[in-house]
């Protein structure tokens, strides 16, 4: 989605952006893969930059890519080609595979929380403050707002973590297997029926309910990738990570931390 600033003539690219956030990490990765100069502006490090953003009538979310007096929302790497003149094309994949793969999703976030304590939960992921239970429910809470969506609630955004998202792993579990029966009921009654090529009711743009479904499956998986980090490097478990090869064709970020 592009919209237009009120002024602002030059053609230099501007990406506002967070530390930890997957969207932004690609934005971020797609204009250097492309050699595209960019000025960088870290909202976290920076809480005026929100100020900067509303006062030029962007929103004030982030990742924001700009150029001039035009801006898109950077969750769309067709929309941050648009504005930095780069040429891009991409087919999502199959609509089962993504659901495979989303199911080695779901099965990932089962065993990070078997391997979790409690008091886990409450440790801050790197340069971010939001915590390993806030991830762990923002994972699962990805495809359950794909899902509402096809109850017919536009995505607006993504949910708040409640608080009791860390304090308990059972709790959090049962969250998970909730929302993947939901996966498996929903597929299972429409997914075969379902125009994949119908537009998206959502806020960050207009991609196809196909291309909805995809950053669905990896932008939970990132989050499962950024969980099993933490296991290994923060906790010193022993885990069974999943294979690289379920990621390979997903849009994703190459890396798993922007800061490290």
């Amino acid at each position: 989605m592009v919209g237009r600033l009120m002024s602002e003539s030059h053609s230099q690219i501007h990406l506002y952006w967070a530390t930890g956030c997957t969207s932004c990490l690609r934005a971020k990765e797609f204009l250097e893969r492309n050699e595209t100069p960019f000025v960088s502006h870290n909202v976290i490090e920076d809480r005026s930059l929100l100020d900067e953003m509303a006062e030029r009538g962007m929103p004030q979310h982030v990742p924001i890519v700009r150029r001039g007096a035009d801006w898109a929302n950077a969750q769309e790497l067709s929309a941050v080609a648009e504005i930095a003149g780069i040429e891009h094309e991409a087919d999502p994949l199959p609509v089962d595979e993504l659901r495979t793969r989303l199911n080695v999703v779901f099965d990932a976030l089962e065993r990070a929380l078997e391997a979790l304590s409690d008091d886990d939960l409450v440790t801050d992921i790197p340069n971010r403050p939001r915590s390993v239970g806030e991830i762990v429910y923002h994972a699962f809470s990805i495809p359950e707002s794909f899902l509402e969506h096809e109850d017919g609630s536009p995505l607006k955004s993504y949910k708040p973590e409640p608080a009791w998202a860390n304090r308990s792993t059972a709790a959090l579990a049962t969250y998970g297997r909730h929302v993947r029966a939901r996966t498996d009921d929903w597929f299972d009654a429409h997914g075969a029926d379902r125009d994949w090529s119908a537009t998206a009711d959502v806020y960050y743009g207009t991609p196809s309910v196909h291309e909805f479904f995809e950053r669905t499956v990896w932008h939970a998986g990132q989050h499962t990738r950024q969980l099993e980090w933490m296991l290994v490097e923060e906790f010193g478990a022993e885990i069974d990570p999943v294979d690289p090869s379920v990621w390979e064709g997903l849009p994703m970020p190459e890396k798993v931390w922007d800061a490290l």
